[in-house]
């Protein structure tokens, strides 16, 4: 009996113990989604020219991705001025303006105002910046972690792709100025010609400029459009579009 009460009583302080003792939950672990640069044109750098632009200041976006869920609310990311040889401007040619994600989204913006003045009539300037750990983000990738951006006053030429296929087949100052005075294009992605302007509305704006190269040099025997740059510097521009049924 005396055995029997003292394992009853062993039992109970077993079960006071067991049951009594709240069970921890495990909380799971949570980190900031990372962020990265966006490459613009397979580079982690883009040039911004004001020769088309007569503001006296220019808002340049730079994309960025995140790597990690989306919210409901907005959310912002921080970048720092990395002060190196990539660094050109002083802090009164540019103002950063800030970072942001929009909820719902999985890809931002960041914001620098780009500072037009004489200098840049001359020179390009350029400002190196690196994305820096928030509240909201932690740094993602390092090699997609900076980004250079330059501007300038004078002509940038972009990516020739697409301009080598309906315009011109080299680039050269004198033939993007003409492009850009006669159709208004400043650059010719695969975005443009697939969707914004369409295959026939890129043709339609070559047919515009080689028109206006043709009739300048049958009316213009003695001085007629050429190259001013590039590899073809000093030879006759010829568009790869025109209306054949008026010039040939």
């Amino acid at each position: 009996m005396k055995k029997t009460t003292i394992l009853f009583i062993c039992l109970m302080v077993f079960s006071v113990s067991f049951f009594g003792c709240k069970k921890e939950e495990l909380q799971p672990f949570k980190a900031n989604p990372a962020i990265n640069f966006t490459k613009v044109e397979n580079t982690n750098s883009l040039t911004y020219s004001f020769m088309t632009n007569p503001a006296k200041d220019y808002i340049q976006e730079i994309p960025v991705i995140i790597i990690g869920d989306s919210s409901n609310v907005d959310r912002t990311f921080n970048v720092e001025v990395v002060s190196d040889s990539n660094t050109t401007a002083t802090s009164g040619q540019y103002e950063i303006l800030g970072g942001i994600v929009e909820a719902g989204k999985f890809t931002g913006k960041l914001r620098i105002k780009l500072i037009k003045s004489p200098q840049l009539d001359v020179e390009t300037v350029s400002l190196k910046v690196k994305l820096v750990n928030s509240a909201d983000f932690k740094v993602g990738n390092i090699e997609s972690s900076d980004f250079i951006v330059k501007w300038t006053n004078q002509i940038v030429i972009p990516a020739w792709t697409y301009f080598r296929i309906f315009f011109v087949s080299v680039p050269s100052n004198s033939a993007y100025r003409l492009i850009i005075q006669e159709t208004g294009l400043i650059t010719l992605t695969a975005a443009q010609y697939s969707r914004d302007i369409g295959a026939a509305g890129v043709e339609a704006l070559a047919t515009k400029f080689g028109d206006y190269v043709k009739q300048w040099n049958k009316d213009n025997p003695n001085d007629k459009l050429k190259h001013d740059s590039g590899t073809l510097e000093g030879q006759e521009i010829v568009p790869r579009y025109y209306t054949r049924s008026k010039f040939d």
